[in-house]
């Protein structure tokens, strides 16, 4: 009887400290699962504020970003940045978003996630409003010093499904200069 006690307690206190750091574990995926979310978002919604500064800290110096038109690619922080001086012009406005099916699937280190989901993402420009719906989105993000910043986005959208009423000349603009 005596053995079985001390046999006992212990198991009871390993089990104890297993769940624990199970807990921990799920609190850390859990928390990661939320940042993560946050910076997917954000990469998007910045533009209704139209917030540059905290739109540049959410992309890796690195990055790899390629979005809707094939001649759309852009390779590092810098490029990023002439990228979107055209979202500068006071014309221009982030109007809304939203993002369906999200799946976020994280490495087994834990410092890399991977997603895909669908986005309708609004905009308006003079005044008139324009939506891409249901364009499928996919990144990669890694954490880095201590934060969840993109290394690849990629956005897909059938040209032949582009609305009529979508601010082409907007982006024209853009891609020749």
């Amino acid at each position: 009887m005596y053995k079985i006690i001390p046999v006992t307690l212990i198991f009871a206190v390993m089990s104890s400290c297993d769940i624990n750091r199970h807990n921990a574990v799920a609190k850390d995926i859990s928390d990661d699962y939320e940042a993560v979310k946050r910076t997917i978002e954000q990469a998007i919604g910045w533009a209704i504020e139209k917030d540059f500064e905290a739109m540049y800290k959410l992309w890796a110096e690195d990055l790899f970003h390629f979005w809707l038109f094939s001649d759309s690619k852009v390779i590092g922080l810098d490029s990023m940045k002439k990228y979107s001086e055209v979202w500068k012009d006071p014309d221009f406005r982030g109007t809304s978003f939203a993002f369906r099916d999200l799946r976020i699937v994280f490495s087994h280190s834990g410092d890399v996630a991977w997603y895909s989901c669908y986005l309708d993402d609004c905009s308006a420009y003079k005044g008139v409003e324009s939506c891409l719906k249901d364009v499928f989105q996919t990144g990669v993000l890694e954490r880095r010093d201590g934060r969840w910043v993109h290394v690849l986005m990629h956005g897909a959208y059938p040209v032949d499904k582009i609305p009529e009423n979508y601010v082409r000349k907007f982006y024209s603009d853009l891609f020749e200069n």
